[in-house]
């Protein structure tokens, strides 16, 4: 994933059965955590259905991510690294179904890129 410091960060994707239609989610929940490194110990950010951050339409097996600009404001950039400057992040993305069963949907690295403008 990208990201620019300050700017609002949106996601969406559709989740596929294995007869690649859009699985039905209803009752499923879903959250999402950015930390500089798998062992970090705090999240640099958590996103979560409950938070409002993750929205999911169960009928047509979308999931949407929306990140506000003055979160993405507040995410550590590395000013000397590059131009423009940039910052690592990994972040994983996980569905729980009613039952509670948790299914890891996505996962791998964000690089989150300095913000300029700051007015």
């Amino acid at each position: 994933l990208t990201m620019w410091q300050g700017s609002t960060f949106g996601l969406a994707i559709t989740v596929m059965d294995a007869n690649n239609a859009a699985q039905n989610l209803t009752s499923y929940t879903a959250r999402m955590q950015i930390r500089q490194s798998y062992t970090a110990a705090s999240a640099t950010e958590t996103l979560t259905t409950a938070n409002g951050e993750i929205t999911i339409t169960s009928a047509t097996g979308n999931v949407a991510i929306d990140l506000a600009a003055s979160r993405t404001a507040n995410i550590t950039v590395d000013m000397s690294n590059g131009k423009p400057p940039k910052s690592s992040y990994v972040y994983d993305l996980e569905l729980i179904d009613g039952a509670g069963k948790v299914s890891k949907l996505l996962y791998g690295d964000v690089t989150v890129y300095g913000e300029v403008t700051r007015i």
